[in-house]
């Protein structure tokens, strides 16, 4: 494979931006980090970020990517200051949370790959769940090029997965959620299904529009719709969400009817500063 063209550099703001908290938290799975040096794949760009006193400086390989692109993939052109004071007002818990991840933001991406990715992480951890989505870029991704010895792939298309056997598909870690992915992947082609059409419903709508794949519960949908389609309502729950929600509120059942009547502003960016709060608590403990 050769070496993967450097296409340009840009330059975001670190105001009220923290490039490590935000690609912690769960949302995303084709980054890594070492130090102030992050590199994560995004569409079919290599981005290489350092982080700097005042800046983040990004090195863009593979295909070009602009920086309103990076804005956008980041979500930089909102003005999160007005949504952290908001949630720090609502009670000493959310403030807590809100200033140990201060500069966490909700990204949009892809969402094909946010729709397979979070297939992907049911019952599931974060390094096997990376684990996999890699070797599904390395089988049927287009390959992106090398940087310092390594290869890259972008992430697979719809038509690859569709056509692949389960064999082939059955790479390192995915177990039963290879059916899964035949299933949503073939569905898609076979019924030639438009995955933009969330961006234009509800949350409630979108979430079961999701529910029609094979493998999408409520849990992985309203992932799907608050990490793809920007739907800020909602608030994915699964067994750790429902522990946080045990151990900072007391919730023992009824966790949605909770949910709806209490986080009212911003559920969505609730939901992660409170799970990226109490996991610190938690390694810190």
């Amino acid at each position: 494979m050769k070496e993967a063209k450097y296409q340009g550099t840009h330059h975001l703001e670190k105001s009220n931006f923290d490039l490590f908290k935000t690609i912690d938290c769960g949302q995303c799975f084709r980054w890594s980090h070492k130090g102030e040096r992050f590199i994560g794949v995004v569409n079919k760009s290599i981005l290489v970020i350092v982080e700097e006193a005042s800046q983040y400086t990004v090195d863009v390989y593979g295909s070009p990517l602009s920086k309103s692109d990076l804005q956008h993939y980041f979500d930089l052109d909102t003005d999160y200051e007005p949504i952290y004071n908001v949630l720090m007002a609502r009670d000493e818990t959310l403030k807590k949370a809100v200033e140990s991840g201060w500069g966490l933001r909700m990204m949009h991406q892809a969402p094909f790959e946010t729709l397979i990715s979070f297939i992907l992480s049911s019952n599931n951890n974060i390094p096997k769940i990376k684990m996999t989505i890699e070797a599904l870029a390395e089988r049927f991704g287009e390959p992106l090029g090398t940087l310092e010895g390594q290869a890259f792939y972008a992430f697979p298309e719809v038509q690859p997965l569709a056509e692949a056997s389960l064999e082939a598909l059955n790479v390192k870690a995915i177990g039963y959620r290879a059916k899964s992915v035949s299933f949503t992947a073939k569905k898609i082609v076979e019924e030639s299904l438009d995955l933009s059409v969330p961006f234009a419903l509800s949350a409630e709508a979108g979430r079961t529009w999701l529910k029609q794949f094979y493998g999408v519960g409520d849990k992985v949908a309203d992932c799907i719709l608050l990490f793809a389609y920007e739907k800020e309502e909602a608030f994915p729950i699964d067994t750790w969400v429902k522990k946080m929600l045990m151990t900072l509120y007391g919730v023992e059942k009824n966790h949605m009817d909770f949910i709806k009547h209490y986080f009212i502003a911003y559920p969505g960016v609730a939901q992660q500063l409170l799970f990226y709060y109490i996991r610190n608590i938690q390694n810190k403990g």
